[in-house]
């Protein structure tokens, strides 16, 4: 498979056709038809800790290590790595609340004038109000991603979850009165049982002026434990784009494939000791790729039961 620089692909381009680049490349990676010399895509965790403590959420006991928040020089020291590189993706967020960390906004302004051309967040929303929503306009963010989950409003710290809805229709209005296409915004929602086709019909209803909408089925995050009954009976596991595209970051610079590897069993390395290209091209991640690649993604704990990348048999 041939592997491309990705800083020598972005050499001259301007940030139309390096932006035009990158996408194409995200579609030859999932197709594991490309590879490359750097990461096009990192999740950073800002925060590991989270505000709620939703039942089906690994936060809810299963988080096995401490928590914390980021260093700020550990993030610029992986920002700046990757902009030399030709990085262009970073989502902020992993395991926790990004909203949680005090520089949360200055970390979104760093990445962006870095030239990171694809910036997003995940939130829960519960920590956005009347004092950020400006800042979050004026950040530089491209993505806004809200999980609006209503069994968020029986998780400790939420209260009446209906704030979120306001907090929701306060952001789309905010960006229609102001003209802005950035950030786009995204709403997701998770159901443990129930039609999600209607659900998500509700949820367009309730937000038009969103972007997308998704309606998932609840992951079972405990490991060996499936989300459909005899699930590997019905679907066949494909070889998941995210080893190609993407690593994540811990707030305390454990790497590992994503946020499904909540207690870092995979160890890839540590971005404050190593670089993340260092460990890109380890062999430790390589052979982890090769598992997917080569159909023994079922020997992995974390892989064998995720819903990603999986089609019904037949």
């Amino acid at each position: 498979m041939e592997t491309i620089s990705l800083a020598e692909t972005f050499a001259g381009l301007d940030h139309e056709a390096r932006y035009a680049r990158y996408r194409e490349l995200w579609g030859q990676t999932a197709r594991h038809e490309v590879a490359t010399d750097f990461p096009l895509h990192l999740d950073i965790e800002l925060s590991g800790v989270c505000n709620l403590k939703c039942r089906h959420c690994f936060q809810n006991g299963l988080l096995e290590g401490p928590l914390g928040l980021m260093p700020v020089e550990l993030f610029q020291k992986i920002v700046d790595e990757g902009a030399a590189r030709g990085l262009c993706a970073i989502k902020l967020q992993v395991r926790g609340e990004s909203l949680l960390h005090p520089r949360f906004f200055d970390c979104i302004s760093y990445a962006k004038k870095a030239g990171i051309l694809d910036l997003q967040v995940t939130t829960n929303a519960t920590l956005l109000n009347d004092g950020n929503i400006d800042r979050l306009f004026s950040s530089g963010l491209d993505g806004l991603i809200v999980s609006y989950d209503r069994h968020h409003g029986d998780a400790s710290g939420c209260g009446d979850y209906r704030k979120v809805e306001g907090t929701i229709r306060q952001i789309l209005d905010y960006r229609v009165q102001n003209s802005s296409a950035r950030p786009w915004v995204r709403i997701q929602a998770s159901l443990d049982q129930g039609d999600r086709a209607a659900v998500k019909e509700q949820l367009s209803a309730l937000f038009p002026e969103a972007d997308a909408i998704d309606v998932n089925k609840i992951h079972i995050f405990e490991y060996g434990q499936e989300c459909y009954p005899g699930q590997n009976e019905q679907f066949d596991l494909l070889p998941c784009n995210y080893p190609m595209q993407r690593m994540a970051v811990y707030w305390n610079g454990d790497v590992t494939a994503c946020c499904m590897d909540y207690n870092n069993l995979f160890q890839f390395g540590n971005a404050d000791r190593q670089t993340i290209r260092e460990i890109w091209n380890s062999a430790r991640v390589a052979n982890f790729r090769d598992m997917h690649s080569s159909g023994r993604r079922a020997e992995l704990v974390v892989c064998d039961l995720c819903l990603v990348a999986i089609t019904p048999k037949g």
